[in-house]
């Protein structure tokens, strides 16, 4: 499943909102529980997506794993994609919510993609693969980062020699706030935001508080451990990984201290 990095100038009052329908998700429930039912509707046009598979599909991988594949975004038109281009391939996609895997499900080609249904540090397929994909801030909802090591590690294992690892992750400012507030509109949401960063921690907890023009009011909770790329590079070379490239965005953008995003492509050395 994917997380979304909330602290930017970010992050938005709570609101009490007593209204006709009050739906609340209770601060336990995962991502894709929270976010599966208005993650494409929000999100699904955040990225250029024809500009990710290209980047992904560049090397014509033909074994592709996608951990948190989520609602399956990604994983669908890279899949179609590489059909298109005469690659046959076998792209498996692993998250541990059902909700955001019953919506990949629904997808036109969503039968290109393998769907595993578990956590994506314990249940990796064995493998190998050419390439493996962590995108969209989706290390972060491991929430220690000796899991988030794992999960690179585990990886690390099931690549192909050269095989790449794509990690694509947002980049907090070190100077940002503990504590931050915004408002959105998205469709027919309206969308308050309130988060809190631990900074020596990585920990970051946000409340998204969703009120549609219809009444429902949505409360949806989460929790998030960030790492820095260099961070992210420390746990990639114990794993046996080396930094081959780094971008600010998927349309490959010049990587800088100025960027709020990093693509980054490792690969296997051993």
């Amino acid at each position: 499943m994917r997380a979304i990095c909330v602290v930017q100038p970010c992050i938005a009052r709570l609101v009490r909102v007593v209204r006709a329908v009050l739906v609340t998700v209770a601060s336990e429930t995962t991502y894709g529980a929270a976010f599966a039912d208005v993650y494409d509707e929000w999100y699904g046009e955040s990225d250029d997506i024809d500009a990710i598979v290209r980047f992904l599909a560049a090397e014509r991988p033909q074994l592709v794993l996608e951990l948190g594949v989520g609602t399956g975004r990604i994983a669908v038109p890279l899949a179609r994609a590489l059909r298109d281009s005469g690659v046959k391939a076998d792209i498996i996609g692993v998250d541990e919510s059902p909700e955001m895997l019953d919506h990949l499900s629904r997808r036109p080609d969503a039968e290109l993609v393998r769907i595993v249904c578990g956590d994506m540090v314990d249940d990796q397929p064995a493998g190998p693969f050419d390439l493996v994909i962590v995108s969209y801030n989706t290390l972060f909802n491991l929430t220690k980062r000796g899991r988030q090591f794992e999960c690179i590690a585990s990886a690390a294992r099931r690549l192909t020699p050269n095989g790449r690892l794509v990690v694509d992750a947002c980049i907090i400012d070190p100077g940002a706030p503990s504590h931050g507030q915004s408002t959105q509109r998205r469709g027919a949401w309206s969308v308050d935001v309130e988060s809190w960063y631990d900074r020596p921690t990585g920990a970051l907890r946000s409340v998204t508080t969703s009120t549609n023009d219809d009444g429902r009011v949505i409360t949806r909770p989460t929790v998030l451990t960030y790492s820095t790329p260099d961070d992210i590079d420390s746990m990639c070379a114990a794993a046996g990984l080396v930094l081959a490239s780094r971008h600010a965005s998927w349309q490959k953008t010049v990587y800088d201290d100025s960027a709020s995003r990093h693509v980054s492509v490792y690969r296997n050395v051993r």
